[in-house]
């Protein structure tokens, strides 16, 4: 798992095999892939380990890496965290 990522420590990649194997089977609920970014949101997990995890379960192939991006940042789950990353931004835009 999690061997094509270049730069994810072993450490990293432990913490986060967990979530994985507890979040595949929330797929097969109605709610799919939003129920995963709610329990990966309740489980206090970055956004950018989300991703991670969330293309882990699209199965890490080519080209899943943007399709993991739009599921979290498009997640009801991460409105909070979206919102306080476009004020960073714009803070960051305005100086």
């Amino acid at each position: 798992m999690f061997d094509d990522i270049h730069g994810l420590t072993p450490e990293r990649a432990a913490r986060l095999t967990p979530l994985v194997e507890q979040s595949r089977p929330m797929l097969d609920q109605e709610e799919g892939m939003e129920a995963v970014q709610r329990f990966l949101r309740d489980q206090e997990t970055s956004v950018i380990d989300s991703i991670v995890v969330t293309r882990e379960l699209l199965g890490a192939g080519p080209g899943s890496l943007g399709p993991a991006k739009e599921i979290v940042f498009t997640s009801a789950a991460r409105t909070t965290e979206l919102k306080e990353h476009q004020r960073f931004v714009e803070r960051i835009e305005e100086a």
